[in-house]
């Protein structure tokens, strides 16, 4: 029964992805004639290796480790790294099947010197990407200031800075009160989160990951800094695969208000890298303000950042291998 349901699930997130990119391409507002400009410009092909190793991989598993660490988890850096490319890798190639993070999160558990429950390792990783979260809109309000009075001037870049602007206030809101000392069962937070209504459940899920680290602040803080550079990375790359294709008509300063939503957009669980729905968010917001060919450039941008995902696979099958000690048999059994 629970195969034909994740089986009927898969089959109906691929329709819905065929269908928004075919009607793309109808529409000619997606060409996949244009990825070939990662390939024919090799400056193109440079700068999208360059963004993924220094930001998802090695920046990206630094925040990951910090977070580790945090939790008081046994884990060398190389071994987070390590993890971190075999977690692509399945993200990427195994969609719905066996999520990358769940992966990641059940060796970390069986890598513990003593037995451990699940709880700190799975937290590790819903908190690193919620902090990925917190410094995607932290990252847009700051490169959203640097062309302030530009983006000021236009009602609709106005409008989308006064929506990062909140959520950044919201966000820090939230971190001040999950830092707020409280007396054991005594925290109001976690009572009203208690209540079963829609999202609680969620936001508490949220809540008791960060409060986990209450007495670390520093290590939220340095995370969400190494979040801010990672996607500022990835907002400079889509700018440079802009201009490539459109020239000067590609205000790469405009991105700064929509990139934060667009991403957010693609973490509906549809496709990997959020194929389908990326495309049409981005298309709508860069008709928003002005940008030509949102589709196009997010299909470059994130199909090659894809792509070296499958990279992962060597990590995986190193391991798998039995060329060390804790990684015998691949998988652990309890997601083979």
């Amino acid at each position: 029964m629970r195969l034909k349901k994740i089986l009927i699930n898969t089959v109906l997130k691929f329709g819905i992805v065929t269908a928004l990119l075919w009607w793309m391409l109808k529409t000619d507002k997606l060409s996949f004639g244009e990825m070939a400009v990662i390939f024919d410009r090799p400056d193109a092909l440079l700068a999208s290796f360059m963004v993924w190793l220094l930001g998802p991989v090695l920046l990206g598993t630094l925040r990951w480790w910090l977070l580790i660490r945090g939790a008081s988890l046994d884990c060398s850096y190389g071994r987070a790294l390590r993890l971190q490319l075999t977690g692509f890798f399945f993200n990427t190639a195994m969609p719905g099947a066996v999520g990358g993070d769940i992966v990641k999160a059940i060796y970390i558990v069986r890598d513990q010197p003593t037995k451990t429950r699940k709880t700190p390792a799975m937290l590790t990783v819903l908190l690193d990407r919620i902090v990925g979260l917190m410094g995607l809109f932290v990252m847009g309000v700051f490169a959203a200031f640097a062309s302030y009075e530009k983006l000021v001037a236009h009602p609709t870049t106005n409008q989308l800075l006064v929506g990062l602007s909140v959520v950044v206030l919201l966000s820090a809101v939230f971190l001040g009160l999950v830092f707020v000392s409280h007396g054991d069962g005594k925290d109001p937070f976690m009572k009203v989160l208690s209540y079963k209504l829609p999202g609680f459940r969620t936001l508490r899920g949220i809540y008791e990951a960060i409060r986990a680290y209450r007495g670390r602040p520093l290590i939220i803080i340095s995370t969400i800094a190494i979040s801010v550079v990672i996607q500022f990375l990835s907002m400079i790359f889509m700018g440079f695969i802009g201009r490539i294709l459109y020239g000067n008509t590609f205000d790469s300063a405009l991105l700064a208000p929509i990139f934060p939503f667009g991403i957010l957009v693609t973490a509906i669980p549809l496709a990997p890298g959020g194929l389908g729905v990326g495309h049409a968010a981005f298309d709508r917001l860069f008709a928003l303000v002005g940008l030509p060919g949102g589709a196009n450039v997010f299909n470059i941008y994130v199909i090659s950042q894809l792509l070296l995902n499958l990279l992962g696979v060597f990590p995986y099958l190193s391991m798998k291998s039995g060329k060390h000690h804790r990684d015998v048999g691949g998988l652990p059994e309890a997601i083979n």
